[in-house]
Formats: structure tokens, sequence, C-alpha cells
């Protein structure tokens, strides 16, 4: 599936999350969409294209595993490839109310949520990285590029669980509605070929990829513990899905998802910690991960009391 020599011009999509084990924030999955216009093999085409975190900084825009990308070089890092490729809003709450598919009225309701701050550092300059790159990735043979983001805060977070029993919904929520927010995008008889890293040890995902067609049938031709892909038969589009571990190493359409998610996921986090540095003076930010969420929930309980803020709207049950 990285060879696509479709008769019709194919989409490739990677999706992929972030923030799926911290116990406080918002968690945000997100996918992307390009066009695949080139011969040959896409994965090469775009590798050619960007550069990995082992890779010295260059012009081309990073494309790694999110946390290697993060750690080696931070916020900014993440930031210059966001806008690398995508055409963004002056303000995060308004690229949010157009690329989120909830827009940002859950969001909204979060106190620590700012929409009207800037998308991107100021030491960014968005729209060179994204006019250089974008006409790169175009002459290499793709267009279109386009994402959507899956964000839910605590309190929707618990209440998925809740009603599912089970924390994974979470992550097969996210894939159905970014999936199926992307179907505008396709005409009769297009081709689309997802990329999804792996939902923890889940290898069946037939029914979960059911409720993205309108009609026809989702079929497995693997399920297994390396990799599980199906195709759709019967449906308006001809649908590729290829779900494996670490695929945002195999595959650099989900390493761009990992690393818009881990982005997101750090934006927010940051006007969290903001807003509780505010009301609790002194207080150590927090990732919101096990290890460290204990010690900041308990500093900021009695102050989320007397806010009217329930455990559920700031601690994630799962």
């Amino acid at each position: 599936m990285t060879e696509i020599q479709d008769a019709t011009t194919p989409w490739v999509v990677g999706m992929d999350e972030a923030g799926y084990g911290p116990n406080l924030g918002p968690f945000v999955m997100a996918g992307v969409l390009a066009k695949w216009k080139g011969k040959g093999d896409w994965v090469e085409a775009f590798t050619d294209l960007s550069r990995t975190a082992k890779k010295k900084q260059s012009p081309k825009p990073l494309v790694d595993d999110s946390k290697k990308a993060y750690a080696k070089e931070g916020l900014e890092g993440l930031e210059k490839t966001v806008a690398s490729f995508f055409d963004t809003k002056e303000t995060l709450g308004d690229w949010l109310k157009e690329k989120s598919v909830f827009g940002i009225s859950d969001l909204s309701q979060e106190a620590w949520f700012k929409p009207d701050e800037q998308t991107f550092l100021p030491t960014i300059d968005a729209p060179t990285l994204h006019s250089t790159n974008s006409l790169n990735f175009i002459e290499g043979g793709f267009d279109s590029f386009d994402c959507r983001f899956f964000i839910l805060p605590s309190l929707l977070f618990n209440e998925v669980v809740e009603k599912e029993d089970n924390k994974g919904a979470v992550l097969s929520k996210g894939m159905i509605n970014i999936f199926s927010h992307f179907t505008s995008n396709f005409s009769q008889d297009d081709s689309i070929y997802g990329f999804v890293d792996k939902h923890g040890g889940k290898n069946n995902y037939s029914a979960t990829l059911q409720n993205i067609l309108n009609k026809g049938l989702i079929l497995a031709g693997q399920e297994g513990l390396s990799e599980s892909n199906y195709k759709s038969f019967g449906a308006d589009q001809n649908w590729n899905f290829k779900i494996l571990p670490k695929a945002d190493v195999k595959y650099p359409m989900v390493g761009l998802a990992s690393m818009l998610a881990k982005w997101m996921r750090e934006r927010l986090m940051k006007q969290f910690n903001s807003y509780w540095a505010e009301q609790v003076p002194g207080i150590v930010p927090t990732a919101g991960y096990p290890g460290d969420a204990p010690r900041f929930y308990a500093l900021i309980k009695d102050k989320a009391a007397a806010l009217g803020l329930t455990k559920e709207k700031v601690w994630r049950s799962r």
C-alpha cells in the first residue's frame, strides 16, 4: 500500500493520538489527508521531502514520532512542522472551529481554554514556512493537505469511557469521526488509503470501520499483532486501511498526524497550566501523566471545588 497506482487519483490519510494515557488535560487525536498525484512509492517521496529527528535541522520539515521530535526540538519544532503543511487561521479558536470535528463548543466550556490565543509562537514565520514547503510537496506529487482534530476534555472523555465501559472506545470514536469528516473531499470511485497507529492490543477493527461507510462492507484481509488491514466492497469509494504498531515510524503521514496531535495537546496543556497557575500561585506545571497528575490534582482540588468544578470535570477516570 505504499506504491499506489490506481486509475483514479488516490488519497492518503494518516492518523494518531496524543494524551491517551494522562489523567489531566484533553485527549487529542489528529488525522491528516493528502491527495497523491505522483508515481511510485509515496512514502519514499514524502521521506525525500522531509527529515527525521535524527537528522540535523534543515529547511525540510521535521516529520517523525512526535515524542522524539518534541524531545529534540521542543514546541517550536512541532510548530514549524504544523505551519509547513497546513493553511491555518490567526487564532487557535478560529482554526479549531474549522478543523475540530466538534468545533470549539466543548472546549469553550473549559475555564482554561483561550480561543483568542495566536495559533503559533511569535518566533514562527508561518506564511513563509507554508508557502515554501507546500510548493515543494506539490512538485513532489502531493496536493490538498488537510487535517481534522478529535478533542475530548476530561468530562467528555469520562462520559465516553463510562458509557462504553471501555477506554479504547475513545480511540474508536476518534477514528470514525475523523475519517467521516474527510469524506466530503472524496468523489465517486476515489481510492482512500488510511494508515493508523494501532489501538493498544486491539487486533479487530472491522466493526469500527464499518461505521465510516454509508453503504457497502468492510472486510478484513489480515488481523493480528503485527498488522490489521481491510478493504471496502460495494462502497461509494474504494477504502483501504492498514492499522499497525509504530505506524508513525513506518508511514510518514501517520508521523505527521502524530506531530499535529502532540502539538495541539501541548498547546492546550500550556493553557491548562497557565490557568491553574493563576488560581494556585506557585504551582509547578504538569504534563498530566499518572506519575505527576496526583500531585497536581491534590494542589488544585480545593480551588476546583470552590469554582464548581467536580472531579469528573478535571480528572480522567481511566
